[in-house]
C-alpha cells in the first residue's frame, strides 16, 4: 500500500489506506469519510475530533462509545493496535439485533488517538457475511495516521 493510494480526511486529522479497489467520498451527512466497495457488503466510516494537547486512551474512549449505545464488552474484546505515526488504535468486534426488523448486524468499531487528533471508526454489514470484508477493513484502519487539524 503506497502513499499515493492514501486519502485525506476532510478535516486534516488523518490519512487511511483504502483497501484495493475501494472507493470513499466525504459524507456530507455526518462529517468524516465514507469508505466502501461497489461490490462490497459493508461501509467503512471515519470521522474525526480535535483533541487539543490531550493524548486520550483509545481503549477507554471505545469503551465509552459502546457504553453510550448499551454494548458491553468484556476487556479482552478489545484489540490494542499500534499505528506507524506513534498513534494508538483500540478495535472491537461485535454484532447486534435490530429488535424492530429482527435482523442482526455486524460491526466493528475502532478509535485511534494520538496528540491533538481523535478518530471514530465504524464498519457494518449484516451479520454473517463480515468475513468478505472484515480482515480488509482492520487491515485498512492499522494504516492510519493522525494528526492535529491544520491551524
Amino acid at each position: 500500500m503506497s502513499d499515493a493510494q492514501r486519502i485525506r480526511d476532510p478535516d486534516g486529522r488523518f490519512t487511511l489506506v483504502p483497501p484495493p479497489g475501494w472507493r470513499h467520498a466525504p459524507d456530507e451527512d455526518d462529517g468524516g469519510v465514507e469508505v466502501w466497495h461497489d461490490d462490497g457488503v459493508g461501509t467503512l466510516h471515519l470521522i474525526s475530533f480535535d483533541a487539543g494537547d490531550d493524548f486520550a486512551d483509545p481503549a477507554e474512549e471505545l469503551y465509552a462509545f459502546l457504553d453510550e449505545r448499551e454494548v458491553e464488552l468484556e476487556e479482552d474484546d478489545v484489540e490494542d493496535v499500534p499505528l506507524e505515526d506513534g498513534g494508538e488504535l483500540a478495535v472491537a468486534e461485535y454484532e447486534a439485533e435490530d429488535e424492530d426488523e429482527g435482523d442482526a448486524t455486524f460491526w466493528l468499531v475502532g478509535v485511534a488517538t494520538a496528540p491533538g487528533a481523535l478518530v471514530f471508526a465504524t464498519y457494518l454489514c449484516p451479520a454473517g457475511e463480515q468475513e468478505a470484508e472484515a480482515e480488509l477493513v482492520r487491515a485498512a484502519l492499522g494504516t492510519l495516521r493522525l494528526a492535529p487539524a491544520p491551524q
